[in-house]
């Protein structure tokens, strides 16, 4: 458990902005967001 909270600080301090998507990410979704399509179809 330690060691994961160190690798996450690390791995926050590193990259601009940490881990986190951003909220309009989060809101329209991973799939489309980062991969440009949907994972699941509603017909």
């Amino acid at each position: 458990f330690g060691v994961t909270i160190v690798i996450l600080k690390v791995m926050d301090a590193v990259w601009p902005g940490g881990i986190r998507v951003t909220p309009k990410e989060e809101e329209i979704g991973l799939d489309l967001a980062q991969h440009g399509e949907r994972a699941y179809v509603n017909e």
